[in-house]
């Protein structure tokens, strides 16, 4: 009941910070543009602390799952990867395009329209693959609410059971979640799919930690 209460309250404050906060920002040095539909990378624990503990080398090929403003995909494309980025928002995607090309890695980050690995080709394979997944529960209403609500855990469940078909023998994926959103129920399922989990990073707020998984196969 009170994980419930919180994230009421989360997605309530979201709402705000998206109406009202600025739509130019800068995070680790990286000018980014979003608009209301976009999660501003600023102002949300989650995108500055994902791309912090982005660990790649230029050889590595990366996948940014849900790319939003493109904050992971810009920092692993800054550190010399070839990158991919998804989105289903058509609005998270023309400022992805728009936030590579101002930070000089547009000829590195390809950006992508479309529901999870849909706009992939069959045979693509990835080193890394970056997954920033909505947590909250709730329904999508909008192209915005994608980045927010994954009402029992169904987008995640389609995540895990395909993400391996895109991965190298040797990749994995880099996921961020919350503890107020049953982290243990998404690696329920992701160990139930055959995946094996270990933590890279933890971030304590007043209310919520934040957790950032490396998953292998």
């Amino acid at each position: 009941m009170f994980n419930n209460l919180k994230q009421r309250f989360g997605v309530w404050c979201i709402r705000k910070i998206q109406k009202h906060g600025p739509h130019s920002v800068s995070v680790h040095g990286k000018a980014f543009e979003i608009s209301e539909e976009v999660f501003n990378p600023k102002y949300y624990i989650t995108s500055e602390f994902m791309a912090r503990h982005i660990n790649a080398s230029p050889e590595d090929k990366v996948l940014d799952m849900g790319t939003g403003s493109g904050i992971q995909a810009i920092t692993a494309a800054q550190r010399g990867c070839r990158v991919v980025a998804v989105d289903i928002n058509p609005e998270a995607v023309r400022c992805a395009r728009r936030n590579a090309e101002i930070n000089g890695v547009e000829n590195r980050v390809a950006v992508l329209q479309g529901d999870l690995f849909s706009p992939l080709s069959k045979d693509e394979r990835f080193d890394i693959i970056l997954f920033t997944p909505p947590y909250l529960k709730g329904f999508v209403k909008t192209h915005f609410d994608h980045a927010l609500f994954d009402q029992n855990k169904t987008l995640a469940l389609r995540f895990f059971t395909d993400a391996k078909k895109y991965l190298k023998e040797n990749g994995y994926v880099q996921m961020i979640y919350s503890s107020i959103a049953d982290p243990e129920m998404i690696l329920n399922i992701s160990d139930g799919l055959g995946w094996r989990h270990t933590v890279i990073a933890r971030k304590k707020k007043v209310f919520e930690e934040f957790i950032i998984y490396k998953l292998t196969r």
